[in-house]
Parts: C-alpha cells; sequence; structure tokens
C-alpha cells in the first residue's frame, strides 16, 4: 500500500476525463492488450485523505513509527473530552438553527403529515431558502426547471425525499469552517461536501432495484432505515470538524500512529455530538456499530466521495477514479455525475 501512495505522491499531469471512444488502429495493426489501470482500495483513499488534510509526511513500510509526547498529550486530552457531556462537545461545531429538535421529531416519524412539516420550515427562513437551494443543486437532481417554492418542492419530492433534504438544510452550517493553521486550505473545506456528496450517493443507490439471486443475501432497507443510514452519513464527521477546531498538531514531524489514532476519534465524536442533537438512537447506533451488510453501502458511498475530493484536489488520476467509480456495485450507476465538472453533464459507461 505504501508503495502506492509513494507513487501517487509523485508530481504528475492531471487529464480530464474524455467520454468520446478512443481511436481504432488500421486493421493491419497489431491491437496490443492494455493493463487496467489501478485504483487504491477504500482503506488507501481514507487514509491519503487523512494524511493530506494534516500535511502528514509519507511513511514507508517498516519504519520505526511511535508517538511523541506531544502527540500522546493532545490525543489523551481528546480523549478525556468524550467523557464531557454531549451538549459541551457542540460547542466545538458551528451552531444550528434552533428549531432542529422539533424538525428532528417530526423528520423521524413517517407518519407526520406533510403540511406540518412545511410550515415548520417555513418557520425558519435561513432553512426555507437553504431547502430550495439545495432541491435546485445537481447533488439532489429533482428535476432540470428550478423549483421556485416549497409547496412545488413537496409536491415534487415527497415526505421521503423533503426529509432528506431539510435535514441537509439544517446541518449544512457545520461546512462554516475558518482557516486553521497547519491544516490543508483545501481539503478543510471539503469536509461538509464529502458528507453531502456521500449521502446523496447512497441516497441514489438504495432507490436502484436489481434482481437478488439464490445465493445473494441483500438487507431489506425501507424508507426509514434508509433515512437513518442517509442522516448517518451525511453527520458523521461533524467529529472531524470539532477536532480540527481543537487545532490537532500537523506536518512533518506526524507519526503514522497518530494519524490512525487522530481518524479512529472522529466516529466517537461526531456520535456523541449526534447525542446532543437528539438524533434517533438509531441513527446513533448506525454511527457507532453498523451491521456489516448496511456499514458495505455507507462505506462504498464514503470511498467514492472521498476519492472524488482527492481527484478534484489532484491526489488521484482522472483514470485510476474512473476505473474506481466503474468497479463500484451496479447500484452505484449515476454516481460518478456527481463528480463531472460543471458542463459535462455525460456519465462515465
Amino acid at each position: 500500500m505504501w508503495h502506492w501512495l509513494t507513487a501517487l505522491w509523485a508530481p504528475k499531469k492531471t487529464h480530464s476525463v474524455t467520454h468520446s471512444a478512443p481511436a481504432l488502429k488500421s486493421s493491419g495493426d497489431p491491437v496490443e492488450p492494455q493493463p487496467a489501470p489501478q485504483f487504491p482500495s477504500a482503506e488507501q483513499v481514507s487514509l491519503l485523505f487523512y494524511q493530506k488534510l494534516l500535511n502528514a509526511p509519507a511513511h514507508l513500510p517498516n519504519m520505526a513509527d511511535h508517538l511523541s509526547a506531544e502527540e500522546a498529550c493532545w490525543l489523551n486530552d481528546r480523549t478525556e473530552d468524550l467523557k464531557q457531556t454531549p451538549t459541551q462537545l457542540t460547542q466545538l461545531v458551528p451552531r444550528l438553527p434552533s428549531v432542529l429538535p422539533k424538525l428532528m421529531t417530526v423528520l423521524n416519524d413517517s407518519d407526520t403529515p406533510i403540511r406540518t412539516l412545511t410550515e415548520l420550515i417555513e418557520s425558519d427562513p435561513i432553512i426555507s431558502t437553504q431547502v430550495l437551494r439545495l432541491t435546485n443543486s445537481p447533488a439532489m437532481r429533482v428535476r432540470r426547471e428550478n423549483i421556485t417554492s416549497l409547496e412545488q418542492a413537496v409536491m415534487l419530492l415527497g415526505f421521503s425525499g423533503m426529509r432528506e433534504v431539510v435535514s441537509a438544510a439544517m446541518f449544512s452550517p457545520i461546512s462554516q469552517l475558518n482557516q486553521i493553521e497547519g491544516v490543508h486550505p483545501l481539503l478543510i473545506h471539503d469536509i461538509w461536501p464529502i458528507s453531502l456528496r456521500a449521502a446523496n450517493a447512497l441516497r441514489q443507490g438504495l432507490k436502484y432495484k436489481t434482481a437478488q439471486s439464490q445465493n445473494q443475501q441483500v438487507a431489506e432497507i425501507d424508507a426509514n432505515l434508509g433515512f437513518e443510514l442517509y442522516l448517518s452519513l451525511l453527520i458523521e464527521h461533524t467529529g472531524l470538524i470539532a477536532l480540527i477546531r481543537q487545532k490537532p498538531l500537523t506536518g512533518a514531524t506526524v507519526s503514522a500512529t497518530y494519524l490512525m489514532q487522530f481518524r479512529a476519534l472522529v466516529p466517537a465524536y461526531s456520535a456523541r455530538i449526534a447525542e446532543a442533537w437528539a438524533l434517533s438512537t438509531n441513527t446513533i447506533e448506525l454511527m457507532r456499530n453498523p451491521p456489516s451488510a448496511l456499514n458495505a453501502r455507507r462505506e462504498e458511498a464514503r470511498y467514492f466521495s472521498m476519492a472524488c475530493a482527492l481527484n478534484r484536489r489532484g491526489y488521484l488520476d482522472q483514470a485510476q477514479f474512473l476505473h474506481l467509480c466503474r468497479a463500484l456495485p451496479t447500484h452505484t450507476n449515476g454516481w460518478y455525475t456527481q463528480c463531472v465538472p460543471a458542463g459535462d453533464s455525460q456519465e462515465a459507461d
């Protein structure tokens, strides 16, 4: 894995994806088989993201590595923070709308009248504006024409679709991060887009219907469970934002052990913050200890979204990213379009 990462960090040109068919050789020319592009695993993508985020160095195989006294102290302090009340941890993330508790109550109940949800959204002008913005965003892909009113959005999306959009609108303030010394100045602003893109990719994947073979066991995912999965991905990096606001150690002296332990703290922080926000126990459990079948769905969406961010920042070349997308399961068809640059609406074949 480290050989691949070392090679990946070497300077290289980036090329845009071309969707046209390759030129054919003349009939007399021999056609040489081309090796399939190599692409990183989900673990490698996650590790690379955290390394770049904290400007950490490459750690070669068999390199002696241990926590410095300063690293051990910082990690111990953050572990002690987890013993605080969840409300204290929410002070490390931007403040969310005061209507959040009421909205979460109605969103968690699929029997809520749609008019009740609409009235609650309209009571907060900021959320109302954000809902319309997200409804018209490429990530949600509701329709080509702009939606201009909440009533129109409700009619098109129904309760199931609206609660996903409303959730994204409620939690979008967590993306309001200033620059932190030592943290990658671009990737810090990719944290929320990664979560939102992963949640929307999962949402698209759950709508994909496929025949189930006799030897394949597919977990039954109803609307409520699908929403909880969506929500668990949407806010899973709130813990990362909280940790970054605690000014983590960064730069060339960061050890691999510190990096791994830093990354391991993220879900614990996210789950504690979710408790303070009064999210359902099922959503919190999906963040802490999801069943393997459901976690597989979450992991592939996260894998895709992180790879997309690394590709956009030039840390994963286009051929590798395209091959990675094509290697994902059938229900991920269409995910690639979330990462196609503006003006190029074609999907990968």
